[in-house]
């Protein structure tokens, strides 16, 4: 298995020496994959850092400039945020490590926002992160009825092979917030074979988050489906089903599972709650200790342990919490920045949703100049808010602050914005350069 990796990377590193687009997809699936956590043997090459360093490379060579709309400045703004906590950290060699790891991420975003100028790569992009997702569900599965998953607070637990995923609430929340983007295309117009693959890699992704027992997860999906119905426009016939559709995968699910996400009825017994207490506590001395920037990215866990736990035991618990991770790793610079970039990401999101329509009115009525909009790019800004809702939501518990999932979305949303500027303003100067022609 391991000379079929070995090739697949030689053929995508090849490719991508040819079209720095590839190099996008090539890191996607690295750091989905992990293949350097797999196989021992490729870990000393780093292939995540190095592609990273070979696309930046390939993009400069071929002429390419960074593109900076908004968003990507305002995440760009976070990273300074990031890199601001260092000096004054609790464990300054463990922040720059945590930095340089974040930094893959910020340049994943970048590219992207560089690299997706057109509709059809966008839609590659989201298509192959969904495929990216769907060998999530199928290794995690695969691992599950082999016998290897996690047994926590008496419930087996799904996990997946490599990175984030091997925790069971991470992959739980990395499926949870992928399925609004797997759900654009699953309608027209596109092909009868992306839409069925799309439905099954739902299907899986509903199963396999069932079975992390992540309560928060859970809820969240629920509170997604709320939502999609009640925004859809045929609601009244749509929730009666979403109604029996939550019924039978809670008969179906076995007792572990239901005792498990019955469990939240009864959260002053439950020690893991507790716990999440004490932890949340710790990370509001831990701001008050450095409000302005905190201490430092990736050094909650440290730092609760060694300073901020409740003595005689030290329990060293990360932060469970999106928000106090916030505050207690980068303080106020964190908090604003990082405000800033969800209230940016969610106004782009309504600015490109009035551009959709706009163009697509303007196809509607003959106009040659606007291209119509498919379903899966006008339900997009759509998906992009409510991915952002559901890591809102979640992230009462759960504290994924760095994960990918926030930044790639944010990269999504700004190459829409930047794609659908350009539409809008060839359909406004077409007319002008006609007339010019015309008169010439």
């Amino acid at each position: 298995m391991i000379l079929v990796v070995v090739v697949l990377l030689i053929v995508g590193v090849a490719w991508s020496l040819a079209n720095p687009f590839a190099s996008l997809i090539l890191l996607l699936g690295i750091n989905m994959i992990g293949p350097g956590e797999l196989y021992p043997v490729l870990a000393p090459l780093h292939l995540e850092r190095t592609v990273a360093i070979l696309a930046l490379v390939v993009l400069f060579a071929r002429g390419y400039r960074f593109l900076y709309p908004r968003i990507t400045k305002w995440v760009l703004y976070f990273y300074g945020a990031c890199l601001a906590s260092i000096p004054l950290s609790f464990w300054v060699s463990n922040a720059v490590t945590n930095a340089i790891d974040f930094a893959k991420t910020i340049v994943i975003h970048l590219l992207y926002v560089t690299l997706v100028t057109t509709r059809r790569r966008m839609q590659i992009v989201l298509v192959a992160f969904c495929c990216l997702i769907g060998y999530l569900c199928v290794t995690s599965l695969s691992l599950y009825f082999q016998g290897a998953y996690q047994y926590t607070m008496n419930t087996d637990r799904i996990m997946g092979l490599t990175g984030a995923a091997t925790a069971p609430d991470s992959l739980g929340l990395t499926l949870v917030t992928a399925m609004p983007i797997a759900y654009l295309f699953t309608r027209k117009p596109c092909g009868g074979w992306l839409r069925l693959t799309m439905w099954c890699i739902l299907a899986l992704a509903v199963w396999t988050m069932l079975l992390t027992g992540a309560r928060g997860v859970t809820y969240t999906f629920l509170l997604l489906l709320v939502i999609a119905v009640l925004l859809h426009r045929r609601r009244l016939l749509l929730l009666p089903m979403a109604l029996v559709f939550v019924g039978l995968l809670w008969i179906s699910l076995p007792a572990q599972y239901k005792a498990r996400y019955s469990s939240v009825n009864d959260l002053q017994q439950d020690a893991s709650y507790q716990n999440r207490l004490l932890s949340w506590e710790g990370g509001w001395h831990m701001f008050l200790h450095n409000p302005l920037t905190g201490i430092g990215i990736g050094n909650y866990t440290a730092a609760n342990g060694a300073l901020y736990w409740p003595a005689p035991h030290r329990i060293y618990l990360n932060a469970h919490s999106i928000y106090f991770k916030l505050l207690g790793e980068l303080g106020l610079g964190g908090l604003i920045t990082f405000a800033g970039l969800v209230t940016v990401l969610i106004k782009t999101n309504n600015q490109v949703r009035r551009r959709l329509r706009a163009i697509d009115a303007a196809a509607r009525e003959g106009d040659s100049r606007a291209e119509t909009v498919p379903d899966w790019l006008r339900l997009f800004p759509t998906a992009s808010t409510l991915i952002i809702i559901e890591l809102l939501y979640c992230g009462y518990g759960y504290h994924d602050l760095y994960r990918s999932t926030w930044y790639f979305l944010a990269a999504a949303s700004a190459a829409a914005d930047l794609l659908t500027a350009r539409e809008m303003s060839a359909l406004a100067a077409a007319p002008e350069a006609t007339t010019v022609v015309e008169s010439a």
